[in-house]
């Protein structure tokens, strides 16, 4: 019974700990995980997927597919973004702006919120932090289309920088005008 006992309890740990180091997961698909071949053969069992072109980050290929097959209220459509290894690198959800709320409870309840703006006019924003991604909801005041966003972290870099890089140069290239 001592060793059923211990046996049990060795195997609850593994376990924990083989979930503990799960990465980031959304609509069935790990993000940095997952291959291009993967997630184009799942979806195409199920909605219609289109070739986005490549990504100017990641330089890998991106697939698109409308919303309508997921089973997710206010879901527009999906955009996979893979790096130049065909791993999911990203994944960005178009959806109604109506569902900021709901989407972050279901969120907030499996990662921690790093970072949030939740006026009740105006612009709303949630960020949640994962070892291995980032996840923003992006509710533009303006907009009736919010984006959620799973984005793995070497690509948020990549993003963040070169955006501050062509930000510089239209600023330069503006200024010489002047």
């Amino acid at each position: 019974m001592k060793h059923f006992i211990q046996s049990a309890l060795v195997a609850f740990a593994l376990i924990a700990s083989i979930s503990a180091h799960a990465g980031t997961q959304a609509l069935g698909f790990e993000i940095g995980v997952s291959s291009s071949d993967q997630v184009r053969s799942s979806l195409v069992k199920q909605t219609k997927v289109l070739d986005a072109g490549a990504n100017k980050f990641t330089g890998g290929a991106m697939l698109k597919t409308d919303g309508s097959s997921y089973e997710i209220e206010g879901l527009n459509e999906v955009l996979y973004i893979f790096d130049d290894q065909k791993k999911l690198a990203g994944i960005i959800l178009g959806m109604d702006k109506g569902r900021f709320d709901s989407v972050f409870q279901a969120i907030s309840g499996k990662y921690k919120v790093s970072s949030q703006q939740r006026p009740f006019v105006g612009n709303q924003f949630a960020r949640f932090k994962t070892q291995d991604s980032v996840i923003e909801l992006d509710a533009p005041h303006l907009g009736f289309v919010m984006e959620v966003r799973y984005i793995r972290n070497d690509l948020m870099q990549k993003f963040n920088s070169q955006t501050a890089v062509e930000a510089e140069a239209k600023k330069k290239r503006e200024a010489a005008k002047f």
